[in-house]
């Protein structure tokens, strides 16, 4: 009976359609193993194609042994006479089928490794530069608590590495995340200006990793390579995947690796995967800039170094993060300095060739007023790593506030360069368009920032910057409005706007602004110093003093000129009063450099050691005064551009050349001034004691009763502006 049966089979050809079923299936699945990683297939496709597979082998086996082909076509087995079966037939060419079939799976053997190209030798299209953007990985994984967040990870890890290689342009992160949605490969490498682009998939589930990564030719939009790393999760495998996707890059794009490219690529930061796992984390919510967002990345940075104390880079994110929140007013500057301070330090003894470590230390020593220690940090970092874009913008924006705005521009544009699409980066450009003396210039970067993202707080305060820089509030103030709008816990923004208004001749709107901006910023530097401002030009003398004298007593930060503005409002009391031992240990105790044999003048003192000057003169101390004097005016015309006035020096060169006894000079740069459009805090500024020389010239008094008549103007352009919503507070009061 079992021959029988067994005969029967042979005769129906089940066991050739077997065979034949298992060739093919192998067949399929060694394609889809090529194919599917290409096509960015997810991995359970894989899966289902074995799945399919299975599930048709008995279907197969079924109808093979139920029906039979005939002359007359498809028949039941059983309805076939057998003088009429041709089954023999059939089954020779089955075999044949067979025959041919494993010598095309012989032949797909031998040329698979053509088919799936080494991505080391791959090559781009002729004519196609080294560079590259690498787009956002996408996130595969199921769906957990910060799944996106690794993915995310894994790409700005990437980023970083590539970046550090001498050979290849590759885009930021900022850019590539700022793309508009629906761009085609195409035109993100023409919007970018890149030959290739890499996409990539991140997959996570348990201790198992997979990164589906393919290479694009940008201007034909043929995929180059695709390659699939399976690896189980551990920090070392993380590192060795990415080193062998920046090799493959690298390789294809003919870019010849050195020793140093080599030695970053051998580098594995930390063996610590939770340690790992942790940065990527805060590195990802320090993009953010919230004040929560920063909280958050300051804990996880704590927590990674607290895994591994030898995890450089993660040092280095800790001080990242606490410049972020001094920065944006979340701590002060000693705590700025008392948590940065040691995280660069360890860094640095970790990794002496580090150059966010560098660029981090140069902040540091900016801050506490060592700038020739600060620029060789800087200088240090870039010799490192010149394409570091956290160098590039923290040594630009030094320069900027050190008077040299074309060196500023340089070096910002070379970060654009890799960075076109970064707002912060061209937010920076603007700012140093104004201090060479171009607000226009800066209203076509905020329009360019708002063109990238029309909701972005830089776009409205560049504009706003702009304008005020022109003299134009009526113009900036509805981009004030928008700018806490966005922002609603902006005090230094609300305070601003109270000065601005009374300014304008608006006091009781000025007093609207200034209760709310103490509603959000009780004791800050800010609300503090515009309230010290308003009040002093109003003749409330005595209120203002008793703040400024708070103020100083608390060791605020200096913000907006915070200090200096405290500290001449108790020098006007000092010189009014005869008695200049308090004012002057105070300015002793702020800026010991201005007290030096050789005084050290700088932006954040300029207008310091004016007001100094004259007290240091009426308390007898002339020569000392003199020498004062000189040293600012000096570092004024060395540094600055002719003719460009702003909010940070003011006009503090026309307070020079008057304490200097040049009436002329001083009313001819005050004129130049106004002409400019300098109008912030004119109020504030022309009430200075410093230019009682000139208080009763003619020129003076027209420039004064030109200056009231343009805020009257403006105010009646300001208050014909539509109503703009909650924040704007010209007819309500703050709810």
């Amino acid at each position: 009976m079992a021959k029988s049966f067994i005969r029967e089979l042979k005769r129906r050809n089940v066991f050739r359609v077997a065979v034949m079923y298992f060739i093919v299936s192998w067949m399929l699945m060694q394609i889809g193993d090529l194919m599917f990683p290409a096509l960015l297939l997810p991995e359970w496709s894989t899966t289902m194609l074995v799945a399919f597979l299975l599930l048709g082998f008995p279907v197969a086996l079924i109808l093979s042994w139920a029906y039979e082909a005939t002359p007359e076509g498809i028949k039941r087995s059983g309805g076939v006479a057998a003088d009429e079966s041709i089954a023999a037939v059939t089954g020779r060419k089955i075999n044949y089928s067979i025959i041919a079939v494993l010598i095309i799976g012989v032949i797909f053997l031998l040329a698979k490794d053509l088919l799936r190209p080494d991505p080391g030798s791959s090559t781009v299209p002729t004519g196609t530069d080294r560079s590259i953007a690498v787009l956002p990985f996408a996130n595969r994984s199921a769906a957990e608590e910060n799944a996106e967040f690794f993915a995310a990870g894994v790409q700005d890890e990437l980023l970083t590495l590539l970046s550090k290689l001498g050979g290849i342009k590759v885009i930021s992160r900022t850019s590539v995340e700022n793309l508009k949605e629906g761009l085609s490969i195409v035109e993100i490498g023409e919007l970018l200006g890149v030959a290739t682009i890499l996409e990539g998939q991140v997959q996570r589930a348990g201790d198992s990793l997979r990164i589906n990564v393919q290479l694009i030719d940008a201007a034909h939009e043929d995929h180059l390579w695709a390659t699939t790393y399976d690896r189980q999760l551990t920090a070392g495998n993380v590192f060795e995947v990415q080193s062998e996707i920046a090799r493959t890059i690298a390789n294809s794009l003919h870019a010849e690796l050195s020793d140093s490219d080599e030695a970053i690529l051998n580098k594995v930061p930390t063996e610590n995967t939770e340690a790992l796992r942790l940065y990527m984390l805060g590195r990802q919510l320090m993009g953010r800039n919230s004040f929560d967002a920063l909280k958050k990345a300051e804990h996880y940075f704590k927590e990674a170094v607290s895994l591994d104390r030898e995890y450089a880079e993660a040092w280095t994110a800790l001080a990242g993060v606490y410049l972020a929140m001094h920065s944006t007013g979340l701590v002060d500057e000693r705590a700025y300095i008392a948590g940065a301070e040691p995280a660069v330090a360890k860094a640095l003894q970790l990794d002496p060739r580090l150059p966010g470590a560098y660029a981090q230390q140069g902040m540091l020593k900016w801050r506490s007023g060592d700038m020739i220690a600060a620029e060789t940090s800087f200088r240090k970092a870039l010799d490192l790593n010149s394409k570091d874009l956290i160098s590039l913008r923290f040594y630009g924006t030094y320069l900027r506030f050190q008077g040299r705005p074309a060196e500023a521009m340089s070096l910002l544009e070379r970060s654009l360069d890799v960075d076109p699409l970064s707002v912060i980066n061209l937010f920076e450009l603007g700012r140093t368009e104004r201090y060479a003396g171009h607000p226009e210039k800066t209203l076509e970067y905020a329009q360019r920032i708002l063109e990238i993202d029309p909701s972005s707080v830089f776009g409205y305060t560049a504009a706003a910057l702009a304008y005020n820089t022109m003299g134009e509030y009526a113009l900036s103030w509805p981009w004030l409005i928008k700018i806490i709008r966005s922002d609603p816990d902006d005090f230094e923004a609300v305070a601003h706007m109270a000065l601005i208004a009374d300014n304008l001749g608006a006091p009781e709107l000025a007093d609207r602004y200034l209760r709310f901006a103490y509603s959000i910023g009780l004791g800050e530097p800010v609300t503090l110093k515009c309230e010290v401002q308003i009040l002093y030009y109003r003749g409330q003398v005595d209120a203002a003093l008793a703040i400024a004298r708070q103020a100083l007593d608390a060791d605020l930060d200096n913000r907006w000129s915070s200090t200096s503005v405290f500290l001449r409002t108790i020098r006007d009391d000092a010189l009014s009063s005869g008695d200049h031992t308090d004012a002057l240990a105070r300015y002793r105790n702020k800026y010991p450099e201005l007290f030096r044999d050789t005084p050290e003048v700088a932006s954040v003192n300029v207008k310091a050691a004016a007001n100094l000057a004259l007290l240091l003169r009426r308390n007898g101390d002339s020569v000392f005064a003199t020498a004062l004097i000189d040293a600012s005016l000096a570092w004024y015309r060395d540094t600055q551009v002719a003719g460009v006035y702003n909010e940070v020096l003011d006009v503090v060169y026309v307070s020079l050349l008057a304490l200097d006894g040049d009436k002329q000079a001083a009313l001819g740069a005050l004129r130049d001034a106004v002409d400019s459009g300098w109008r912030w805090a004119w109020q504030w500024s022309l009430s200075d004691k410093n230019l009682d020389s000139i208080r009763d010239e003619p020129e003076f008094l027209a420039i004064v009763a030109e200056l009231e008549r343009d805020m009257a103007t403006q105010l009646e352009a300001m208050q014909l502006l539509p109503d703009m919503g909650r924040f704007d507070l010209r007819n309500r009061e703050f709810e």
